[in-house]
């Protein structure tokens, strides 16, 4: 396996791209504010129509587990309630604990009347958490809508999206240069092994899946300079990931590393997941299997995470990796 020393430096994606057509857009010309009166209103344009929120909300509901619940709980904004990963872990080590008087809403079980006795004051959560009761969730609190992977839209665009909806947009934006500042350093550190390997992402659930995309694990690789073999490439921008069967493994035998995990929704490993795979005679005989290669990563940080938080936790698993190669 290449593991040579080319140290051609990569080009980084650093800094936050341009908040995605859609994602939420101020309707006024006021900036929200990390602190003011509570009174305060602003107007927001998003996916799913047009709502009047706080500009320093007190009471706020995260209809999704991923970008919304992470990213307000990293910047420690005043968060009551949310839905949670329905596995071992509810809510992700690499994230401050929630407060003490958080209420977990469970995995996409959203229940409009739990949630107006939490007198909320504002609720956010994904496009897809949130359509198909936006009506109601809407009469309950001002409700909005933010675009994720799912909507083609990259996880610093969603935190950033979120900072600005509960008045913590500098803060969110703080966190997001933390971790460019990180991605570069590790780019810089392994240059060479980046520069002379190609490397495979694969998720194993019911079936073998090659993960590409916007969704967050691809995402975090690109932003880290990795370079993925041509069997990683989807057929187009919207391809989350490649479906192979178990006699189709042999099509990342062009990988130099794999880096794979099982499940997700917070179980640390899947049981049984990719096991009759990865005991297989057409796994073993993959040139990174072989080579001792192949590397198993944490689910709830690559698959659950959706901050800058498991961001950073991404890095330094993928740090000590390499360290070791």
């Amino acid at each position: 396996m290449p593991i040579a020393p080319t140290l051609r430096r990569r080009t980084l994606l650093t800094g936050v791209a341009a908040t995605a057509v859609g994602a939420v857009a101020l309707a006024s010309c006021s900036s929200p504010t990390e602190d003011g009166d509570p009174s305060e209103r602003r107007t927001v344009d998003h996916p799913l129509g047009t709502s009047d929120i706080p500009v320093n909300p007190q009471r706020i509901v995260c209809l999704d587990a991923g970008v919304s619940l992470q990213t307000a709980l990293e910047i420690g904004a005043p968060v009551v309630a949310g839905e949670t990963l329905a596995g071992d872990i509810a809510v992700p080590t690499y994230l401050p604990e929630p407060p003490e008087e958080f209420t977990a809403l469970g995995f996409n079980e959203q229940n409009p009347e739990q949630i107006a006795a939490l007198d909320p004051d504002l609720i956010i959560g994904s496009r897809v958490r949130v359509e198909e009761l936006y009506d109601q969730l809407a009469a309950v609190a001002p409700t909005v809508a933010v675009l994720n992977s799912a909507d083609g839209v990259t996880w610093k665009e969603s935190a950033a999206t979120v900072g600005d909806l509960v008045g913590a947009g500098d803060r969110v934006q703080e966190r997001i240069a933390e971790f460019d500042a990180a991605a570069t350093a590790f780019t810089e550190k392994h240059a060479a092994l980046l520069e002379s390997n190609r490397i495979a992402l694969i998720r194993f659930t019911d079936e073998v899946r090659i993960v590409t995309g916007a969704v967050f694990p691809s995402n975090l690789l690109e932003l880290l300079g990795v370079q993925r073999p041509e069997s990683n490439t989807p057929p187009d921008d919207t391809t989350t990931y490649i479906s192979l069967s178990q006699e189709e493994v042999g099509r990342i035998g062009d990988a130099d590393i794999i880096l794979h995990f099982s499940g997700g929704g917070g179980f640390t490993r899947q049981a049984g997941a990719g096991d009759d795979v990865t005991g297989g005679p057409l796994w073993q005989r993959l040139d990174a299997v072989s080579s001792g290669h192949a590397y198993e990563l944490d689910a709830v940080t690559w698959w659950d995470g959706n901050s800058v938080a498991a961001g950073l936790a991404g890095i330094a698993e993928l740090d000590e990796i390499f360290g070791a190669l």
